[in-house]
Formats: C-alpha cells, sequence, structure tokens
C-alpha cells in the first residue's frame, strides 16, 4: 500500500534515511513534521513500512528528494511503485517533467529511472574544503548580496536554475541564501543557498570558476566549522579549482531528468 506520511512515520523515516548513506545528519523529528512529512510517501505492507519517496513540485517541474526502499524489499517493485505514485500526484498539479539526483554507482536505481524514461542530463561532485584554504582562490570582483523574493526569476533563468528551486530553498529553517551580481552590469553571476548546521551548500552555482573563492569567502561568514561542503552541478572548472586546494570528493552524482511517466 501506498500512502501519504505522517508525523507518526518518523522513527520508520528515520531509519530508512540512513540507508541513503551519506553524510547529512538525519533529519529532527521536528524537520519531518514540519518540512518533510507532507511531502513524502509511504510505502507500507503488512504493517510495516519498507520505503518511502519524497518529493517537491517546483514551479514547473518535479523534483524527486530521495527515494529509499528497505534492504529486505528490495527487488520486490517498492521503488517502482513509491516513483509512479509520486508522478500521479505531480501530474495531478499539472506538472509533465521531473528531476532527480543518484549516486554514479546506485546501479538498481540508476536501472529504475531510466526504464522510467528518464535521462542523464550532467554530473554534480559533492566536495568537502578547508575553509583556511579559501584564501588560496581568485577572488573575482562581485557584489555579495542576499536575495529577494522578486529577485528569484532572474537569478534562476541566468544561472540555468530550476524555476522554483531558490523559492524552495528559503523555505528550509536556517538557510542562507547568498547572490553575486557583476559591479558593472548587475548581472547574476552567483547562488548559493547554505545550511550553516551542516555546513554546507546546495546548490553552488557560480559564472565562472574565478568567482568560487569570492562566494566562498561570504558562505565562511556564516559558519565556524572548519570545512564546508559544497555540491557542485555541472561545473568542472570550478570542481577542479576547489581540487586544486584540496577539496575532498564526497559523492559524484548523476542528475536525471525526464517526462512523467504513463
Amino acid at each position: 500500500m501506498i500512502r501519504g506520511a505522517t508525523t507518526a512515520d518518523y522513527p520508520s523515516f528515520a531509519e530508512l534515511f540512513r540507508e541513503l548513506g551519506i553524510d547529512d545528519p538525519t533529519p529532527s523529528a521536528e524537520r519531518w513534521s514540519s518540512e518533510l512529512a507532507h511531502h513524502t510517501l509511504i510505502s507500507e505492507r503488512a504493517g510495516d513500512v519498507d520505503g518511502y519517496v519524497t518529493f517537491i513540485a517546483l514551479s514547473e517541474v518535479g523534483h524527486v528528494r530521495n527515494l529509499v526502499v528497505a534492504a529486505r524489499a528490495r527487488g520486490t517493485g517498492v521503488g517502482r511503485d513509491l516513483m509512479k505514485a509520486a508522478a500521479d500526484r505531480l501530474r495531478a498539479r499539472g506538472i509533465g517533467e521531473w528531476h532527480l539526483n543518484v549516486k554514479v554507482d546506485n546501479t538498481p536505481a540508476i536501472r529504475l529511472y531510466e526504464r522510467l524514461g528518464m535521462q542523464v542530463e550532467h554530473r554534480s561532485t559533492v566536495l568537502r574544503v578547508d575553509v583556511a584554504r579559501f584564501t588560496e582562490l581568485p577572488h573575482a570582483p562581485a557584489d555579495a548580496l542576499p536575495v529577494s523574493p522578486e529577485e528569484d526569476d532572474d537569478i534562476e533563468r541566468t544561472l540555468d536554475l530550476l524555476g522554483g528551486r531558490i523559492a524552495m530553498m528559503r523555505g528550509k529553517p536556517g538557510h542562507v541564501l547568498v547572490q553575486l551580481r557583476d559591479p558593472s552590469t548587475f548581472a547574476a553571476v552567483g547562488f548559493a543557498a547554505f545550511d550553516p548546521s551542516l555546513p554546507g551548500a546546495m546548490p553552488f552555482r557560480v559564472a565562472r570558476a574565478e568567482l568560487a573563492g569570492t562566494m566562498l569567502a561570504e558562505l565562511a561568514k556564516h559558519t565556524t566549522n572548519p570545512r564546508i561542503q559544497l555540491v557542485i552541478e555541472d561545473d568542472r572548472a570550478t570542481t577542479d579549482l576547489l581540487l586544486r586546494i584540496g577539496g575532498e570528493v564526497r559523492l559524484e552524482l548523476l542528475h536525471y531528468r525526464g517526462a512523467l511517466p504513463d
């Protein structure tokens, strides 16, 4: 049975979240109740929760945050059923396309997504970088500014971010949104959604690699942690620059997109 999640599902969610094998801490019960549960579908068989999918409708597309199936239920169709149920709900909201990220070595999940008609759009790298080494980076001139809602569309179009993504990040408690603007043209040249509790930024987007130091210097003001984690999407030049100052690769991801299946 596929059903909507409730606050009472938190223990099962927390247990399954660890199956993701990522560095992110397990979301708190408070965050589950206030932010995640109403975007989550649960697979339950004979009273036993064996999987979940968390997804959100952005302005024009759907984004699948996480799909998790308990080890005991893998290969039984739970993942497929959860994804199709999520697709049905997105379609009911007028959405026709969805996106997600998956680890490059998660072969069963990749096989499922491709069977659902999704295709790879780009590769992303999750890096952890020492704050003390930010001074070794170039700091191209740019104005670091907060982001107001009326600027979302301009930033998303200019930096090729999914429409509605900035608004989604704004809704996350404690997140700091930072933009970079060219001092001459005032064009958007960078954006980061920074979570000081991790600490980390997703997305971390700069128009040119030499702006990475400028953005990181601003993010460093919001944490005392000696390291910051970054999700670099489809940007080999910035990834290579951060690797040269000792950035540690934590994950390699594939970004998939596709039309919702029938």
